[in-house]
């Protein structure tokens, strides 16, 4: 008797385990949406609507609708781990990307604020044109060609960049490099013009659920520009080569 009720025990156990085989393959995989502007997102459709829309319920649980028009295709990935999160990770499309950075090297430390608008052909590839503000000694306005690549996809990335271009003189903040030799400062002229702006760097993006992703790098830049002095018959010609180190902090849309 021990024996039956030790193999009905077992059996039953087994038809348990088995029973929810099932239930458990179909929570480790969900739906991923992805649209014809390169958007991604991932969830389990929860049906369609009247127009033939589709509902897609995260895994926070926001309802989002789909007009079959914006979609590229669908399909099913397997889930690693209990949980995910939605990540919208654009695949191509237009970006923006603006930051926030402190110089340090030659010319003292300062501080920059520059955007970069342009488009992502691929996680591999992004290609935009930039303009800044660059504030030390001296006030220049960079306007630049920008090449950036993500070098994994995910929500969190390594990512490097290579930019190029012209640095449009401003001011100066430092009565260093407009010398008044002279007292007669009528018999004096000064003028002064932008140059090469060149930089590279590395950084890591951290994709969100939202339609933005936090960035942080570290840059080499190089920059140019000189000024003309001239007294009576004298004419001198001055040229300011700066090697920098840039610390960055942005967000790209």
């Amino acid at each position: 008797m021990k024996n039956k009720i030790a193999l009905y025990t077992f059996l039953f156990s087994l038809a348990f385990l088995f029973s929810f085989h099932p239930v458990s393959a179909q929570t480790n995989t969900h739906d991923v949406i992805y649209l014809k502007d390169g958007s991604i997102y991932r969830g389990q459709i929860s049906g369609t609507t009247t127009d033939g829309s589709i509902k897609l319920l995260t895994s926070d649980n926001n309802l989002i609708v789909f007009n079959k028009s914006q979609i590229d295709s669908m399909k099913q990935e397997t889930v690693k781990g209990k949980n995910y999160q939605t990540l919208n990770i654009k695949s191509k499309g237009y970006f923006n990307v603006t930051a926030l950075g402190l110089m340090a090297g030659e010319n003292g430390a300062g501080a920059l604020f520059e955007t970069v608008n342009g488009y992502r052909f691929s996680h591999l590839l992004e290609v935009g044109g930039g303009v800044g503000i660059e504030y030390t000694n001296v006030v220049l306005m960079p306007l630049y060609l920008s090449i950036r690549s993500d070098l994994l996809k995910g929500k969190a990335t390594p990512f490097i960049h290579a930019d190029c271009g012209y640095n449009f003189y401003v001011g100066s903040r430092n009565d260093y490099y407009y010398p008044y030799y002279y007292s007669d400062l009528s018999l004096q002229k000064n003028s002064a013009k932008g140059g090469l702006n060149a930089g590279a760097g590395v950084g890591v993006k951290i994709n969100t659920r939202g339609d933005f992703a936090f960035m942080i790098s570290w840059a080499y830049k190089y920059e140019h520009w000189s000024r003309d002095y001239d007294y009576l018959d004298t004419h001198t010609h001055y040229d300011y080569n700066y090697q920098r180190m840039v610390l960055k902090l942005g967000l790209e849309f």
